[in-house]
């Protein structure tokens, strides 16, 4: 049943929470243990140890779906980063553009300015790609954006 569905008592707005902040902040670190357990499988396979490239990658999928529950509740309130509405595609695109936007023009080239006013001269072009990667990204999905469009 969804909180819509007849029978079910009606939900408190999420917003402004601390439920929303707790599943803000679940999404977070449940989202970062999947790429460290992909990453860390990488590692394990080419360490020659396949069998704990396996199980790492079968834990990586289980939080993989536990961030999609924390995401599923999180639906109703918006995206946990830019609040923007999410649901539909249309809106979920826009919800990846308002995310993608600031880590194109401000994140990643402030990371590399100062990544390059260190002396990380390495770490300041690998934010520079990035930057360069999420302006690919923006527009491929404006790009999409085009074929969400109802007559």
């Amino acid at each position: 049943m969804t909180p819509e569905s007849p029978g079910r008592k009606a939900l408190p707005p999420l917003v402004g929470t601390l439920t929303h902040d707790n599943l803000r902040s679940a999404l977070i670190k449940d989202a970062r243990a999947v790429q460290l357990y992909t990453v860390f499988a990488q590692i394990a396979e080419i360490e020659g140890f396949p069998e704990l490239a396996r199980l790492m990658r079968e834990i990586g999928e289980g939080e993989a779906l536990v961030a999609a529950g924390h995401l599923d509740f999180l639906m109703s309130a918006g995206d946990p980063v830019s609040d923007a509405p999410l649901g539909e595609t249309r809106s979920n695109i826009e919800a990846l553009l308002a995310g993608l936007r600031p880590d194109a023009d401000e994140v990643y080239p402030g990371m590399a300015a100062t990544a390059h006013g260190e002396g990380f001269p390495d770490i300041a072009s690998w934010f520079e790609t990035l930057a360069h990667a999420r302006r690919a990204q923006i527009s491929r999905l404006q790009a999409g954006l085009s074929g969400t469009d109802r007559p």
